[in-house]
């Protein structure tokens, strides 16, 4: 009996992780401030990796990390500018946390987005040409998530055949 249940509490625990850890996602992404980001491809020959479609997030700000490898925060307003996490001023009321990555660019990880094979190539051709734009929920902690890709204004979904 007692092997029965250590069974079924070993099942049980990774499932209702999981579980918790999807809905606290959706809590977040509803939950959030609505916030709209310009993307980039940064790389031509490789826009795409697996099914995901990578970019850079145009933040709005002219200098980036100095160095790699620190904790970051852009400050989206009252203006628009990158801090270390420890600098970030107290009159910022809406950030996005990140870091410093080896490339001394800010990453917040929200840098790639999952998007069926079949919608491949239309939408690497749509980021590459600059018509890419991400709907981010950022809550009070600086934590983002991706609501939706939007091509030319509209949802991705509406934008290829």
């Amino acid at each position: 009996m007692h092997k029965r249940s250590g069974l079924m509490i070993a099942l049980l625990v990774p499932i209702l992780a999981l579980a918790l850890n999807a809905y606290l996602n959706s809590v977040q992404r509803a939950s959030g401030e609505a916030v709209v980001l310009p993307i980039i491809g940064f790389d031509p020959r490789d826009l795409l990796s697996g099914h995901y479609l990578m970019y850079q997030v145009d933040y709005g700000v002219s200098t980036g990390c100095t160095a790699h490898g620190v904790e970051a925060a852009i400050c989206l307003r009252p203006t628009r500018q990158l801090y270390l996490a420890d600098a970030l001023p107290a009159d910022c009321d809406l950030f996005i946390r990140g870091y410093c990555d080896s490339s001394a660019a800010f990453n917040a990880g929200i840098e790639q987005f999952y998007i069926p094979e079949a919608y491949a190539q239309a939408l690497e051709t749509k980021v590459r040409n600059k018509r890419g734009e991400l709907v981010v929920s950022v809550d009070k902690a600086g934590n983002a998530a991706i609501r939706d890709l939007l091509i030319d204004g509209k949802p991705w979904k509406a934008s290829v055949p």
